[in-house]
């Protein structure tokens, strides 16, 4: 193997709200993959459109939001002041780069309470005398603090050497990786990065017992940057009066019944789904689905539209002989319903909270061909009260899905089939049928 073959670089900036957001996951790299680690520290960010969150940026507001979905997302407290925008940051940057070079134990402390320091906590690195502070608390030595002064030169000469390449490399702006030429621009783009890893077999066992978690899957968001992490999917069954009978029920407004797909059964726009084992009649079934904003439990009917995030179309696959004979035994639906590759999932639309999704047209096609085409206002049950009900049982969070329910005309699909699902206002899921498994 050649020197460098695995060698990542990693570009950041103590002041970046998107570092502050992955911070301790780029700093997670070298432990759970096998890569070799260089780290660039930017003293100052290369180009302005890296600074969204600061109130001279005209999308200061629309930023800030962002930055804070995706931390809530993240479990990650974040509450920046916005009265005073953060201003330079050379102190932390000066004391960051010297615990890099002389491989002290406290730089990864240090830079993981100084990258959040600000963006969660309020507390101002721009003032000398905190991140004095911040150091402290995180085991930097009276020592160290006294050193890295005293080479302060040798320091901002490194700085430069750094800036002068993002120049020059046409860096535009942090947090930014590159790996055996390839590069990766934003903090959601660790998700992609970490996957390239994986493939190139770099990935360590980090449990004792050698067993690699499954990737949790990120959903796009029409036109943001950051991806929606998903977390659990509930989905709604017989919702729509239709539908409800052509399967055999009178289309009565009982209360809301639900199942569950597995995350790591969920696959984005565009897949090709493997014909599954054990079936020989592979359903699809087009639904809207529901992405949660917010962490709600019991939330009335009124207030449930605030704790949605955006909506997306969706591809409920089930196989539908085993659904059918567990159904008919009283037994749970799960090896009709969740399975790999059972739910497909379009990029999310965010919404207002007010409106709710538009009561547009729910359709969808095989091979050209329509076969389901209803309208999302026949919903049994309307959004706000699936929210509501489904709250009841379960304290909704960020990264929940739910699929609300297919109107009629489901039916099979064989290898080869091609499935185009639209729903008016929200957007489009695509999946063709590939060979079994």
């Amino acid at each position: 193997m050649k020197l460098g073959t695995n060698r990542v670089m990693i570009l950041f900036n103590y002041r970046s709200p998107f570092c502050a957001l992955i911070v301790d996951r780029m700093l997670d790299l070298g432990d759970r993959f096998d890569v070799e680690v260089d780290w660039k520290i930017a003293a100052d960010v290369p180009r302005p459109s890296s600074l969204p969150v600061t109130l001279d940026n005209p999308r200061f507001g629309y930023n800030r939001q962002d930055c804070q979905r995706r931390a809530e997302w993240a479990g990650l407290p974040w509450d920046p002041p916005i009265e005073w925008r953060l201003k330079g940051v050379q102190d932390a940057s000066r004391l960051g780069q010297y615990l890099l070079s002389s491989g002290s134990d406290a730089f990864r402390p240090f830079t993981i309470a100084c990258n959040r320091a600000y963006w969660s906590h309020g507390r101002n690195i721009s003032d000398a005398n905190v991140v004095r502070q911040i150091a402290l608390e995180t085991g930097v030595t009276e020592a160290e603090l006294t050193a890295a002064a005293d080479q302060t030169r040798e320091i901002d000469a490194q700085l430069a050497s750094v800036m002068e390449w993002c120049e020059q490399a046409g860096i535009l702006g942090v947090p930014y990786f590159t790996f055996r030429g390839e590069a990766f621009w934003g903090s959601d783009r660790l998700e992609d990065l970490e996957r390239r890893l994986r493939e190139a077999g770099l990935e360590r066992n980090a449990d004792p017992a050698g067993f690699a978690l499954p990737e949790r899957p990120v959903v796009p968001v029409a036109g943001q940057e950051a991806g929606y992490p998903v977390g659990r999917i509930f989905c709604v069954g017989r919702n729509y009066a239709e539908h409800a009978r052509e399967m055999g029920f009178d289309a009565e407004r009982d209360p809301p019944f639900f199942f569950m797909k597995y995350p790591e059964g969920l696959v984005l726009d565009g897949a090709e789904i493997p014909y599954p084992t054990m079936t020989s009649n592979f359903h699809y079934e087009m639904e809207l689905v529901i992405a949660i904003g917010a962490t709600v439990r019991n939330v009335d009917v009124s207030d449930a539209p605030g704790a949605v995030f955006g909506y997306a179309a969706g591809l409920d696959m089930t196989r539908r002989d085993l659904q059918l004979a567990a159904r008919d035994k009283g037994r749970p639906w799960e090896t009709g319903k969740a399975f790999d590759h059972s739910a497909v999932i379009g990029a999310i639309r965010p919404s207002d909270p007010v409106d709710g999704p538009i009561p547009g047209r729910i359709a969808l096609w095989v091979n050209d061909e329509i076969k389901q085409d209803s309208s999302v206002d026949q919903l049994i049950w309307s959004v706000p009260e699936i929210v509501s009900n489904l709250s009841q049982f379960y304290t909704l969070r960020p990264g929940d899905l739910i699929f609300t329910g297919t109107p009629a005309g489901v039916g099979p699909v064989v290898p080869g089939d091609q499935l185009l699902g639209r729903i008016d206002g929200v957007g489009a899921v695509r999946a063709r049928i590939g060979p079994p498994e």
